[in-house]
């Protein structure tokens, strides 16, 4: 029953899944016929795993955003990544088996997410067609992964505030393909995804459209100013 249920409510989103590129829907439903898999949903606020839980299973988001933060000494928390639907939680400690220390998985905005063993998954091989794609999808999924903590790592490398915030907005922009677009966080996230206060971060903004460098409209920006190649 269960089967069932995710193939006709979740096999469209899953398809579109970055762990799931160039399935077929029947690849995809024979795949989820051999690996057991559960489906829970999360309200806003809920923290999926914290530091000292072991993460057997990653989770394929399915819908909302999960903003995976760390806690400073000081109490302050800073969000490292963002995801959002079609894309991958904890995949790297569901495969390794290495123990969560740091990360605390909180839900951004209401949730449902597929939990999946991953490490179980690369213990059985399988001659299916779909096993070489499904094998081919992870090895890209932690590459990029280990792309985006470099992203985060030039970004707090930056000296100023500004420098900051120009940083993430040309990531963004290039990741886009588009000097216009729209953040997916709040005042509130991005000060925390650039380790700073909101009311700095807000400050800085104003500034930054007044010396006509962006546009901001909401959560919508445009970049005004031409990006290094």
């Amino acid at each position: 029953m269960q089967h069932f249920y995710v193939m006709k409510n979740y096999i469209d989103k899953l398809l579109t899944s970055e762990l799931f590129v160039d399935f077929s829907s029947d690849e995809l439903q024979e795949f989820f016929s051999e690996y057991k898999y559960t489906i829970r949903s999360h309200k806003k606020g809920e923290e999926i795993y914290g530091p000292g839980d072991t993460i057997k299973n990653a989770g394929i988001i399915l819908s909302g955003q999960i903003n995976v933060v760390q806690i400073t000494s000081m109490g302050k928390e800073e969000i490292v990544v963002s995801e959002f639907e079609g894309e991958l939680i904890g995949q790297a400690f569901s495969i390794t088996g290495q123990h969560n220390s740091f990360a605390h998985f909180q839900v951004a905005s209401a949730a449902d997410i597929l939990y999946l063993d991953l490490h179980t998954v690369l213990l059985s091989p399988s001659d299916k067609s779909y096993y070489r794609k499904f094998i081919n999808n992870i090895t890209k999924i932690l590459a990029s992964t280990n792309i985006q903590l470099n992203k985060k790592i030039q970004l707090l490398t930056q000296k100023t505030l500004r420098e900051k915030l120009l940083t993430y907005f040309s990531q963004t922009a290039t990741l886009t393909g588009n000097l216009t677009f729209t953040m997916n966080f709040t005042r509130e996230q991005l000060a925390a995804y650039v380790c700073s206060e909101r009311s700095s971060v807000c400050r800085e903004l104003g500034r930054m459209q007044d010396d006509g460098l962006v546009i901001i409209n909401g959560n919508n920006v445009t970049i005004c100013y031409e990006l290094e190649c």
